[in-house]
C-alpha cells in the first residue's frame, strides 16, 4: 500500500519517519507547525497523528526529500 493511501500514522510509524528524515522530535515538530509537548505525546500514542502530519511525513520519506527546518525561535521550543 502506498503513503497515499494510508491516512493514519502509528507512534512507531511517526518516530521512523522522523529518524529516516534525520531529524528530532523538537525539529519535527517546527517543521510541521506544532508544539514540541504535541509532538511528544504524539510518539507517545497519547495524542492522534494528525492526517496532514502522516502525509507530509510520508511524502517526504517516499521522495527521500530533505527537510528544511525552521529555525528556533527563543523563548520557545
Amino acid at each position: 500500500m502506498s503513503w497515499q493511501h494510508t491516512r493514519s500514522m502509528s507512534p512507531e510509524q511517526l518516530a521512523l519517519a522522523i529518524a529516516t528524515l534525520k531529524m528530532k522530535p523538537a525539529a519535527a515538530s517546527r517543521f510541521v507547525g506544532c508544539s514540541y509537548r504535541q509532538m511528544v505525546r504524539m510518539l507517545k500514542g497519547e495524542r492522534e497523528v494528525p492526517v496532514p502530519t502522516s502525509l507530509l511525513l510520508g511524502c517526504m520519506v517516499a521522495h527521500r526529500l530533505r527537510p528544511l527546518v525552521p529555525r528556533r525561535v527563543p523563548g520557545t521550543y
